[in-house]
């Protein structure tokens, strides 16, 4: 029943209310239990926190006093989302809401029932009040909004907007498998529309799950964003370097420069379970590498100190270029997390420098759009040293970027590349 579905993806949703992140809190609720209608569930819990900022006005303008059960309020947002975006009926949507807040609080559900159709007899205006309340409209923190605003005043709108859309499914093609004709042949055969994009990666026009991607168990394929694919043709390799991938999970890219050059590739990360992931995708696509579950820092106790020719740091940072494919950052982040993330990648470059061999090349990464992570943490490290230089980066001509900084759009997420040389 719908009901039972609104009230899982309800609790789902207040655990994220609660600073949760959405993978943790679907794990909390659902304990890993087969669910009937999971994705239905996933529809209304990634959807309404997408369009947060929108339901929130909404109550904020239908309820006087605050909500002090956080799993009844999430209920709200939830077929608040429902109504302005499914094509079920509402009167519907609203008794089956009526149900599942008796599974949360029996004597709230009348509540419930008032405000739900209170918004439905008040619908039209209360939508055009909407645009007039930028949080509301665009769905994100008004911090958020404002530190879009200011460092792209040209492309602000468009960058919120497409954080909001559902992310594209991207292939990338194994080179050393087949070409991509090939393989589009194989999506044809299927009847699987596609869009190729160059001559290694195209776009599903309707996701399908992993396991029913033709050619992913063998390695044919692999799952990973335009703007991702970018990093193993920046890095310049060479047959037979010494590659390191320092913060390599899950294995995207120590995958992709696998299959453009034989490298010997030393791939760490510091999370114990995903670095079983980097080692399931190496050996899904037959190649082989030193993968270690190892913590990139100043010691660098694993290191036999041979010189790396090339290393490439995808830093941790704040995911403000991929908030398509993570709807609950927007909520989770805060204004003094930029700070954090830019010291962290700071003490990550200067962890890795060493390493790199004289004339070697280091490849500097992040899925931020926002330059306290990007160009301000390039010009500080660069400072402190005098044995470096930035080489340009030439992007092609089907990705949307000002400078270093790719822009989230319709075919790919946003990420910043600098690319630097020990001299």
């Amino acid at each position: 029943m719908m009901f039972h579905s609104q009230f899982l993806a309800a609790k789902i949703l207040e655990q994220v209310l609660l600073g949760k992140n959405l993978d943790k809190s679907f794990q909390l609720v659902l304990n890993n239990k087969k669910v009937e209608n999971l994705s239905e569930i996933k529809d209304m819990a990634y959807g309404a926190i997408r369009e947060l900022g929108e339901s929130n006005f909404y109550i904020n303008k239908l309820v006087k006093n605050k909500i002090h059960n956080l799993c009844l309020e999430s209920l709200l947002h939830i077929v608040l989302f429902q109504i302005n975006n499914t094509r079920s009926n509402n009167f519907t949507l609203v008794n089956q809401a009526v149900d599942a807040a008796k599974k949360i609080d029996l004597k709230k559900s009348s509540f419930i029932n008032a405000v739900l159709r209170n918004f439905l007899r008040n619908k039209d205006n209360l939508q055009k009040q909407l645009n007039e309340n930028e949080s509301a409209k665009y769905s994100y923190p008004k911090w958020w909004i404002e530190k879009v605003k200011n460092q792209y005043p040209k492309n602000w709108q468009d960058i919120l907007n497409i954080g909001n859309q559902r992310p594209p499914l991207t292939l990338r093609i194994n080179s050393k498998k087949l070409i991509i004709g090939e393989y589009s042949e194989k999506l044809n055969k299927q009847g699987a529309e596609h869009t190729l994009l160059n001559d290694e990666c195209l776009i599903l026009k309707k996701p399908l799950d992993v396991k029913k991607i033709p050619g992913f168990d063998v390695g044919e394929v692999s799952v990973q964003d335009l703007g991702a694919q970018l990093a193993a043709h920046i890095i310049d390799l060479k047959n037979n370097q010494k590659v390191l991938d320092a913060c390599s999970a899950p294995g995207g890219k120590a995958c992709h420069m696998l299959e453009l050059n034989k490298i010997q590739l030393t791939a760490i990360d510091s999370d114990k379970q995903r670095t079983i992931k980097i080692n399931d995708n190496i050996n899904r696509q037959g190649f082989t590498a030193k993968v270690m579950n190892e913590e990139l820092n100043i010691r660098n106790k694993w290191w036999d100190k041979e010189y790396f020719d090339r290393i490439l740091l995808d830093v941790p940072c704040s995911a403000s270029g991929i908030v398509r494919r993570h709807v609950d950052i927007k909520w989770l982040r805060r204004v003094n997390d930029f700070k954090k993330f830019s010291d962290n990648q700071l003490l990550l470059l200067r962890a890795a420098w060493p390493m790199l061999k004289e004339g070697g090349k280091l490849l500097y990464i992040t899925c931020s759009i926002f330059e306290e992570e990007n160009r301000e943490v390039i010009e500080d490290f660069k400072k402190s040293l005098s044995n470096i230089s930035e080489i340009d980066i030439k992007f092609p001509s089907n990705i949307f970027h000002i400078k270093n900084q790719v822009l989230p759009s319709d075919n790919h997420d946003g990420l910043f590349y600098a690319l630097l040389q020990k001299n």
